[in-house]
């Protein structure tokens, strides 16, 4: 009698084929992925750096249904935005938080955080700025290098080179409108004086 040809050969063959295969979709996986993040052309940042002048605060008008800046804005709240450049010097950024609710945010180009800080509620807190590049390049000399003593809290450095500052207000309804719209107005962004 003859024996039947074992049929290991070709069930090993068959978890080899499936073992690679399985490599290959996770490496497409992996790649496809790191690829998407690194997509920035639809960035909030792509879509508010030309319709912004930079170093300079704007304040957006009411979010209305099918008018929005961006998707997914709060109708619930007011913005202030500037997109900064310290490429060419530092950025001083001023702002007051109000109460709770108030936020200001420093995010980089590629969408990363810089800087978050949030009004705490009760009391009114005062955030100063300055947005330096990041480089060993040479920026002039501060006040205090000067000589100059200055009576103020030295500001906050925050290393970036370009990106969006955003400052949110809650929209508490038409009575604190004028309140929300004044804080707003005193919030700033501007190329720093050394």
């Amino acid at each position: 009698m003859i024996a039947p040809a074992p049929a290991e050969p070709i069930r090993l063959f068959t978890l080899r084929f499936l073992a690679i295969l399985v490599c290959l979709a996770a490496s497409a996986h992996i790649i496809s992925v790191l690829a998407a993040m690194r997509d920035t052309s639809r960035s909030a940042y792509a879509r508010l750096e030309p319709a912004l002048p930079a170093n300079t605060m704007t304040i957006l008008p009411p979010i209305q249904p099918g008018a929005q800046v961006l998707p997914f804005m709060n109708a619930d709240a007011r913005y202030a935005l500037c997109h900064f450049d310290s490429r060419n010097g530092p950025v001083a950024v001023r702002a007051e938080l109000l109460d709770l609710g108030w936020t200001i945010a420093i995010f980089n180009k590629d969408g990363s955080s810089a800087y978050f800080a949030a009004g705490p509620a009760g009391r009114t807190t005062r955030i100063s700025l300055v947005i330096v590049p990041g480089d060993d390049r040479f920026m002039g000399l501060s006040p205090e290098a000067q000589g100059k003593i200055s009576a103020a809290e030295s500001p906050l450095t925050v290393t970036s080179k370009e990106g969006l500052v955003v400052v949110r207000a809650p929209d508490k309804g038409l009575s604190y409108a004028g309140e929300a719209e004044a804080g707003l107005a005193r919030a700033s962004c501007t190329p720093a004086s050394y």
